[in-house]
């Protein structure tokens, strides 16, 4: 795309210059490089724009609980979704204009009829943004939020200020736009639907509490406010509900970018947060905001009751409300990264290490070249325990299968990893990521109503399995309850001790050594009968504990 054109490596500054002259001839080549981006910016096509069939089928929110793909698929006709993911999704902003009334069961079940009374009653938004007019401006002139850049200078920039329900409901009377969260009802159904349609899996919910990573704001907007040039972190879903509005484009600086470009926000502590990772993140373009020009042949597409709008992450864009009462919803969705991920799996492997664990000390007592010393050594321990970690392990087949997983699992009826052939010479190790432990009954929640058999037989024993959870709040990506019957509670309190011996010494365990162990735990049959009747019951163990990305087979 656009971005790889822009910064190939052929056309990258050279990383070392020898000489004033090299130097300076670096600067131009990087300032021509940037230059063709912005230019090539101001060219390439960045909106597609469809049209759905008055026949195309109304978005309901039931549906969307229960086939999310045919609600997806729904929300893109007449796009289809191969065609959306590989030409559309991330890198385009696509409009589908449609007919209103698909939009019933939204507005009638979920968004109160649009009757603003009632949805500030039930928004989950602490406090309503309220975007009012400055005194002395007529109700006709353009307004902007501040630093948005409206085509003409003099255009007086709007106000914002946080206030309750009640006063919002005056300020929107008195024509302030208003901005606060959906109803959580359709939060809690249109979020994990899109996410899942996309495949995001895991990554479309947050570790520990599993909450959908993503939420719907409701925008009220009067005739002429403006929200001027900005970009979002979050890939967006825009609903249009009630009146009209006009999108602008531009394409976006950066490819996945971390955080967004707020200059209608801008504050220092906004501004060096937003510029830091920017500027990390190899841009085209290095100004918190272009000048007006890079915008003057944006593309734009108006918005009206029954259109459906997706702009992508990153991508520069403005939007102008052309008639009171214009109401829209978002659905905005921040799926976690690669680097979410694998970064707490770092971190958590580096936990494990006591030197990488010790706090940093020394700073102003010990000389520089004695802490880069101490530091270079850290730095060995780091790459040794990452350089270790295998693919396999940051994705096991569990982890794979979120959110369609069913938690408890009970380790001796569960088909789960079934196609993996044993053998009692296999041999196995333990993930690094994984750590398991036992649930006492005043740890573990009590059984419900809609527990099954199976999660409330006499003596079984519950644990729970935790991967990757090397954050700041210690939440794990993959939480899983394991119920244990009395015939496995051997093996499984086996393999726990085991564990802990492997984290010192190394190594891992073969199938015949947990045969063994466990068959000696059962005294009162013989030693043939013992082995004949254990083993199948440790295959299927060992094949559900792999599935879950507790152990693994090496070799395999």
């Amino acid at each position: 795309g656009l971005f790889e054109v822009a910064m190939s490596p052929k056309r990258r500054r050279p990383a070392a210059f020898a000489g004033a002259e090299s130097a300076n001839h670096g600067k131009k080549r990087k300032s021509s490089v940037l230059s063709d981006a912005r230019n090539t910016a101001r060219t390439a096509s960045v909106l597609r724009t469809f049209v759905s069939p008055s026949s195309a089928g109304v978005l309901d929110p039931a549906l969307a609980e229960t086939h999310p793909d045919e609600f997806f698929k729904r929300l893109l006709h007449p796009v289809c979704f191969e065609e959306f993911m590989q030409n559309i999704w991330g890198s385009k902003a696509m409009a589908v204009q449609g007919p209103a009334r698909r939009l019933k069961p939204i507005i009638r079940g979920f968004m109160h009829d649009l009757d603003l009374s009632s949805l500030l009653n039930v928004t989950p938004s602490d406090r309503v943004h309220a975007w009012m007019r400055p005194n002395g401006v007529p109700t006709s002139a353009p307004l902007t939020v501040e630093g948005g850049g409206v085509a003409t200078s003099s255009a007086p920039a709007l106000e914002s200020v946080g206030v309750d329900a009640d006063a919002a409901i005056g300020l929107s009377r008195s024509g302030a736009s208003l901005y606060f969260r959906a109803p959580e009802e359709l939060e809690n159904v249109l979020v994990p639907c899109i996410c899942n349609a996309l495949g995001a899996g895991f990554a479309g919910y947050y570790p520990g509490d599993g909450k959908p990573r993503g939420e719907i704001e409701t925008f009220v907007g009067s005739k002429g406010h403006v929200t001027g040039w900005h970009t979002d972190f979050q890939h967006n879903f825009t609903i249009q509900l009630c009146g009209s509005k006009t999108w602008h484009f531009k394409q976006g600086p950066v490819t996945n970018n971390v955080r967004a470009l707020t200059p209608h926000y801008r504050s220092r502590s906004n501004f060096e947060q937003q510029m830091k990772l920017h500027l990390v993140s190899d841009p085209s373009c290095l100004e918190f905001r272009p000048p007006d020009e890079f915008f003057e042949n944006a593309e734009h597409v108006t918005l009206h009751p029954g259109s459906v709008l997706y702009h992508p992450a990153g991508i520069w864009h403005r939007v102008e409300s052309l008639t009171d009462s214009s109401i829209s919803i978002n659905v905005s969705l921040t799926c976690a990264t690669w680097a979410d991920f694998i970064g707490d799996a770092v971190r958590q492997l580096l936990w494990t290490s006591p030197a990488l664990r010790a706090p940093a000390l020394g700073m102003g007592q010990l000389p520089r070249p004695a802490l880069c010393a101490v530091a270079a050594s850290k730095l060995k321990d780091a790459r040794r325990l990452i350089a270790a970690l295998r693919a396999d392990e940051l994705l096991p087949a569990a982890m794979v299968d979120v959110p369609n997983l069913r938690s408890p699992i009970n380790l001796g009826s569960s088909g789960l990893g079934s196609r993996l052939e044993i053998q009692q010479n296999d041999s196995f190790c333990f993930s690094p990521l994984a750590v398991l432990m036992e649930l006492s009954e005043a740890n573990a929640e009590p059984p419900s109503e809609s527990d099954d058999s199976e999660t409330t037989e006499p003596g079984i024993r519950r644990y729970v399995l935790h991967i990757n959870f090397g954050n700041e709040e210690v939440a794990s990506w993959l939480r899983l309850e394991l119920l244990a019957p009395a015939f496995l509670q051997p093996a499984v309190a086996w393999l726990a001790a085991r564990q802990l011996h492997c984290r010192r010494t190394g190594g891992g365990f073969s199938a015949r050594e947990l045969l063994r162990e466990t068959s000696c735990a059962s005294s009162r049959r013989s030693s043939a009968q013992r082995k004949s009747m254990d083993w199948p019951r440790l295959v299927r163990l060992l094949r559900v504990l792999s599935y879950c990305g507790y152990v693994r087979a090496v070799g395999k």
